[in-house]
């Protein structure tokens, strides 16, 4: 990310970044989609139906292992209606993850570690183009 923020390609950075946030989250709430949906979105059982009606197989099922993609396909749509802001669309995820019950935020600390970060991108982006000394740095 220093090299990419060093090109001055921090939009990359951040599509990257919302990419792996939306993915890892699709993964890891998976079954439990339905759920975060009603917290983000009050989105109605016709609509959930609707996102894993392209998933579902023969009998008109989705598989439990397949059921990440129902909640990708929901995080993307969601996310572009949040617009563009990836610090919100990560900021609204976060407290929506953090409503459902048995919230995964508790165990699952990337996420909050992805909101530090992106709310400190400004200030990698500026140490990137800093002529500073990085082995100065005091940690």
């Amino acid at each position: 990310m220093m090299a990419l923020l060093k090109m001055d390609c921090q939009g990359l950075v951040v599509r990257l970044i919302q990419d792996f946030v939306l993915l890892t989250t699709a993964v890891e709430v998976a079954q439990r989609w339905r759920e975060l949906a009603e917290k983000l979105a009050k989105v109605s059982k016709r609509q959930m139906d609707a996102y894993e009606s392209p998933h579902r197989d023969r009998n008109g099922v989705v598989d439990s292992e397949a059921m990440w993609k129902p909640a990708y396909d929901f995080l993307l749509t969601w996310s572009h209606q949040i617009g563009d802001s990836y610090r919100d669309v990560i900021q609204e995820l976060h407290i929506g993850l953090d409503k459902m019950k048995n919230p995964i935020t508790k165990r699952w600390k990337h996420l909050t570690g992805t909101l530090i970060l992106v709310n400190s991108l400004d200030i990698l982006r500026a140490a990137a183009f800093s002529p500073v000394d990085h082995d100065d740095f005091v940690i």
